[in-house]
């Protein structure tokens, strides 16, 4: 989630940092839960942080980063979790929150004093998660954003009760005494895609409760989220996807953000984005990539990936 620990939009400062890891650790330090934080990486697409310690005084920090796909399990504590712009998410012992950022944001996190706080923070990476389930678990809880959430920026944070398993799964990750090797390594990736997978059928049965379009209306919202997402590279216009799938405008636009939980633009220039990551880490160059995802213009371009990543496609490419 913006996670206790996690990540605000950029005002153009040079110090910003390049990673959620980066981040994330930083935070851990200037808050001094150093002692108190145990950090596994099972796999190089999996990073799990568990954090047991106590606060001594009320804390307030303003947590920052690039994007991240997080997901935290609160066993004890009480406190809020926000992202600027959005109502905080009060969170208690048995909650856990899901936070999905498509770009560098940043919020505001508190911690009541004299608290025990532990929770268990898991850290997908994207290949990890277009390998699992494509742009779909990507945009894992897009419809059920609340107003902790910004749609409009790609910004998700959704508190729910966490379900008995997902605790469990929890406290048998936090509880973890293997040595290290490769036996700690695959109990604690099983046990991190276990959780996940939790909050995914958690996450769809709501959806499902929730979602009241018509039959044949969700389907030509679903379809126009799959031409979106593999025809990204064409010049989409309102008008001309809501032919394409023979709706009106105004049901095409209310139904995409009921159910892909995001505007069609903003989805769609996510999908692009997402395309063209996947492209420079192949090693395309950035006129190439800019052109093969659907953007005609290279300034443009490269200012829309600065802002959702926090540096520039040719940076991005030498990372």
């Amino acid at each position: 989630m913006m996670s206790v620990l996690s990540t605000p939009q950029s005002d153009g400062r040079s110090d910003r940092h390049a990673s959620w890891r980066e981040a994330v650790d930083q935070e851990i330090a200037a808050l001094g839960w150093r002692q108190g934080t145990r950090i596994d990486q099972p796999e190089d697409d999996v990073t799990i942080y568990v954090i047991d310690t106590v606060a001594p005084q009320d804390i307030t920090f303003r947590p920052e980063g690039p994007a991240t796909f997080s997901l935290s399990i609160f066993l004890d504590g009480r406190g809020t979790v926000s992202i600027d712009g959005a109502r905080p998410l009060s969170i208690e012992p048995g909650m856990s929150a899901l936070f999905v950022s498509n770009r560098y944001i940043s919020g505001e996190n508190t911690v009541s004093a004299g608290q025990h706080f532990h929770v268990v923070d898991l850290r997908f990476e994207p290949r990890f998660l277009m390998k699992a389930g494509g742009v779909a678990l990507a945009r894992l809880g897009g419809d059920l954003l609340t107003e902790h959430s910004l749609p409009d920026e790609d910004v998700t944070l959704i508190g729910m009760p966490s379900p008995p398993r997902l605790l469990q799964a929890a406290r048998d990750i936090a509880a973890c005494d293997l040595p290290d090797g490769l036996a700690r390594r695959l109990y604690l990736y099983s046990k991190a895609i276990e959780s996940l997978s939790i909050v995914v059928s958690t996450l769809r049965n709501m959806t499902v409760n929730r979602v009241t379009l018509r039959g044949d209306d969700r389907r030509r919202i679903d379809l126009a989220r799959e031409i979106v997402e593999t025809r990204y590279d064409a010049d989409w216009t309102i008008s001309r996807l809501a032919r394409e799938v023979g709706l009106n405008e105004r049901k095409l636009k209310e139904g995409f953000r009921l159910i892909v939980g995001n505007s069609v633009h903003a989805h769609l220039r996510q999908v692009r984005l997402d395309a063209a990551a996947t492209l420079l880490r192949e090693g395309r160059s950035v006129t190439e990539t800019a052109f093969a995802v659907g953007f005609d213009n290279l300034s443009h371009f490269s200012k829309v990936f600065r802002v959702a990543t926090g540096m520039s496609p040719r940076r991005y490419a030498r990372r």
